[in-house]
């Protein structure tokens, strides 16, 4: 089992949320979690010179076969991409939406925001 860390939330006001003051989070090999929730959403970057495909895991299985994970492939260099509250289907069994990296997580960061 991957030992995963939990990111951060960060709460976004209804004021609005300066990104430039949004602290992300370096991604790691062992992958993120999060707590599962409706308003949150998250915003992945990468600033590598290469492509980089984060997925979302989906747990269970259907007839006996693994449902398969949710990639992202966030573009290298400037690539910034913002990804919507994830359903139901992403939760596992402890609550939580688990984030893995590639082997060479290297340029990604992550946040995790919580809308009001």
């Amino acid at each position: 089992m991957v030992a995963r860390t939990d990111l951060p939330i960060t709460p976004m006001p209804r004021g609005g949320l300066s990104l430039a003051g949004a602290l992300p989070t370096t991604a790691i090999a062992d992958g993120h979690a999060f707590g599962h929730s409706a308003k949150r959403l998250i915003r992945i970057k990468n600033s590598s010179g290469t492509p980089k495909t984060v997925n979302a895991v989906i747990p269970g299985e259907v007839e006996g076969q693994p449902l398969a994970d949710r990639p992202y492939v966030i573009p290298a260099t400037t690539g910034d991409v913002l990804i919507p509250p994830f359903g139901d289907i992403y939760q596992q069994d402890d609550g939580k939406v688990y984030l893995d990296y590639p082997a060479d997580p290297s340029g990604l960061t992550v946040a995790v925001y919580e809308m009001p």
